[in-house]
């Protein structure tokens, strides 16, 4: 008998372990990319431009993802979703910094937040997350740009995760309160 039988057989009540752990695997991948998406969609098309870059509520859809998915699928989501916003906006020597920046944040949001949603921890986890983006930005635009440019636009960076934490965390908070939403996260 192999593994795969023994796991059928192991079954109980509402089919089997092997069954159970693919659906868990395919809800988990197709709600990280519907965020990957909105992710996308949100840092792509509602911006603002500053010095260097540009301000954008996908932020926002980011501290939200890290709700409803485990940390690691939260920054998976954040890092592809935000690394292509900016192929799409030209913005071509960010992507990898991005991808990275983008999914540390989500991840360490995202382990803050995931499992206890208080206000405490949302805001806590959140500020912890955007400092961390402004100071990875800060140190790649530091080597690329030079360091007296990277600093001037910290004020102007910092902007980003001070709005997207005043709009995330109402939002999750009142997620958090609709009956039901428990089994989407």
């Amino acid at each position: 008998m192999n593994k795969e039988s023994r796991r059928v057989k192991k079954s109980g009540k509402g089919g089997s372990v092997l069954t159970k752990i693919r659906s868990i695997k395919a809800i988990d991948i197709a709600k990280t990319g519907i965020f990957a998406s909105l992710i996308f969609l949100s840092t792509a098309f509602l911006k603002v431009p500053i010095a260097l870059g540009y301000i954008h509520a996908g932020d926002i859809v980011i501290f939200v993802s890290c709700y409803f998915l485990k940390p690691r699928y939260a920054a998976i989501s954040a890092g592809i979703g935000s690394m292509f916003a900016d192929l799409l906006a030209g913005y071509v020597i960010y992507m990898p910094v991005t991808l990275v920046v983008k999914a540390l944040m989500a991840l360490i949001a995202g382990v803050i937040v995931y499992k206890k949603t208080d206000v405490y921890r949302l805001v806590t986890g959140y500020i912890f997350a955007g400092l961390f983006m402004v100071g990875g930005y800060l140190v790649f635009e530091g080597f690329y740009y030079g360091w007296a440019p990277a600093i001037a636009n910290v004020p102007f960076a910092l902007i980003q995760p001070a709005v997207a934490i005043a709009a995330a965390v109402p939002m999750v908070l009142l997620f958090s309160r609709i009956r039901g939403i428990e089994k989407y996260r």
